[in-house]
């Protein structure tokens, strides 16, 4: 059964079996989280590592063309090739059991992703994420939140995400 939590405003809230099983520490979770756009996995470094410290599995991937994966940017990247990082990651490292964190931009991936890994998902997290609608186009979702500072977005949405995860 899949938890799906919508995360607004910058107040991430977690799934309610994610956040005891964090405090508790007797359950380990793995943890897949997808930034936005003009970022990198590296912008999940201090949750990673909290989330690591705590006994759980976190992948942080950068999408194709951002960050330390720049070098691949062409004209031929789109929405299906961030939705292809997403799947091939949880297929190829056989991941189950996954609490999916999308933030920003990555709601679109998070939501394309879900179709072919659903059954490996078992909650997900839409932190300040666009909630695509069936059919609607990425394009036409633009809004005042891509004219927010990144750093001051993400630091404050890190914070959520590390006091809700952890306890």
């Amino acid at each position: 059964m899949l938890r799906t939590v919508a995360a607004g405003g910058l107040v991430a809230t977690a799934a309610s079996g994610v956040t005891g099983a964090a405090r508790a520490q007797s359950a380990r979770k793995t943890f897949v989280l997808v930034s936005g756009t003009y970022c990198g996995g590296w912008i999940w470094r201090r949750v990673t590592d909290r989330l690591e410290q705590s006994g759980h599995k976190v992948f942080a991937p950068s999408l194709t063309g951002l960050a330390e994966r720049s070098h691949l940017l062409s004209k031929d990247i789109n929405l299906d090739t961030h939705i292809a990082d997403v799947v091939n990651l949880v297929q190829w490292e056989s991941l189950e059991n996954v609490c999916l964190v999308a933030w920003s931009y990555a709601g679109f991936v998070g939501a394309g992703a879900l179709e072919s890994i659903g059954g490996r998902v078992s909650s997900i997290v839409w932190l300040d994420a666009f909630l695509p609608t069936d059919g609607q186009q990425c394009r036409t979702s633009r809004s005042r939140r891509f004219a927010r500072p990144c750093s001051l977005l993400l630091k404050r949405a890190r914070q959520a995400l590390v006091r809700r995860s952890l306890g």
